[in-house]
């Protein structure tokens, strides 16, 4: 069995994971659903060849000490990869994320019109939301190619892990991985300070954001844009703004009134096919109105008037009404999503 062919064979179904463990068959996961493979269940032997072409004897030796291990393969076909390798009890456990080679475009991944003309800001926060696995990371990479591709800007990216590569086109960019390139975010946001970067991106990381320092940096005259694991407008902007402590938010909501520019979230469900999934999104374009609620510190007041905000915004609601009118989803698969939605709202600070 080689690890090679079964990513090939993942790619091939429409698969974007592969799990790999002693004692079972390999898994894919494919629109959110965990599929057997049709090929043996795998053995210890198994598990110490499959990475035999893939490893060298530095990895190896890093694995056996810290029983994790991490890695990228690019320039791979049929795509690039990311290899998570560990111990589970006393046995070896393998994910495999499978990433497109190409960035796909902002037209492919449907992105609302009113967020890409905001990607030619100079100044601003733009805040992109979404749990893990809704494609946030992908929505990400898509921005920074089409600012890459549009106008002449400096973008320095912060993220991990790293998952898209790119090729300097009419911009410079700089990318680094956390753990890797730098120890801590606020190293790579002090970089930017004294390069005078024109687009700060911080990615969907796994730890604490060091929100006071992106508050700071882009009051200084520039371009941010965040990715946050939250789910929905309301409690995305609760989650910035309550990580602060009281005596500090005022200057916060302060910031937020001047200088936000949108927040999107995004989920994904499954078509009514069942052959894919669609990206479902809450968008709050930043106005006038939405200066005042800031200004009050009433975040409550966000989501009753999110009609009311710029031309654009939109609930998940209203989003997920109108891909069921159109068959696109279920009505099932709409109110899951919905459900999903309210629990993560029980959940505010």
């Amino acid at each position: 069995m080689e690890v090679v062919k079964l990513i090939e064979k993942v790619y091939t179904a429409g698969g974007n994971e592969l799990h790999l463990k002693v004692g079972t068959k390999p898994m894919m996961r494919r629109n959110k659903h965990l599929i057997q493979l049709d090929v043996p269940v795998l053995v210890e032997d198994d598990m110490k060849h499959l990475f035999n072409d893939l490893l060298k004897d530095d990895h190896r030796k890093e694995f056996e000490e810290e029983s994790f291990l991490e890695l990228n393969f690019w320039d791979n076909k049929p795509c690039n990869y990311r290899l998570s390798l560990f111990r589970s009890q006393g046995t070896t456990v393998a994910t495999i994320k499978l990433i497109e080679s190409e960035v796909p475009s902002i037209d492919k991944l449907q992105f609302p019109q009113s967020i890409v003309s905001l990607l030619s800001a100079r100044q601003g926060l733009l805040i992109f939301a979404g749990p893990t696995r809704s494609g946030i990371t992908t929505l990400m990479a898509s921005a920074i190619q089409h600012i890459n591709e549009t106008s002449e800007r400096h973008i320095h990216i912060i993220e991990d892990p790293v998952e898209y590569r790119y090729k300097n086109d009419k911009s410079y960019i700089s990318q680094r991985q956390l753990g890797k390139d730098l120890l801590v975010i606020e190293q790579g946001i002090n970089f930017a300070k004294r390069m005078d970067v024109d687009v700060l991106v911080i990615g969907d990381i796994k730890r604490e954001i060091p929100f006071f320092n992106i508050i700071e940096y882009m009051m200084g005259g520039h371009m941010v844009i965040l990715c946050m694991p939250t789910l929905g407008v309301t409690t995305t902007l609760e989650k910035f703004v309550y990580s602060f402590d009281e005596s500090r938010r005022n200057y916060i909501y302060h910031a937020l009134s001047e200088h936000l520019l949108a927040v999107m979230s995004q989920g994904l469900i499954e078509n009514r096919m069942k052959s894919g999934v669609v990206p479902v999104h809450e968008l709050l374009l930043c106005n006038t109105i939405t200066t005042d609620i800031f200004s009050k510190g009433k975040l409550a007041q966000i989501e009753p008037n999110m009609r009311s905000a710029g031309p654009g915004s939109v609930t998940f609601a209203e989003t997920v009404k109108r891909l069921i009118t159109q068959g696109t989803i279920s009505e099932a698969e709409g109110n899951t999503f919905l459900g999903e939605v309210r629990n993560s709202r029980q959940n505010r600070p």
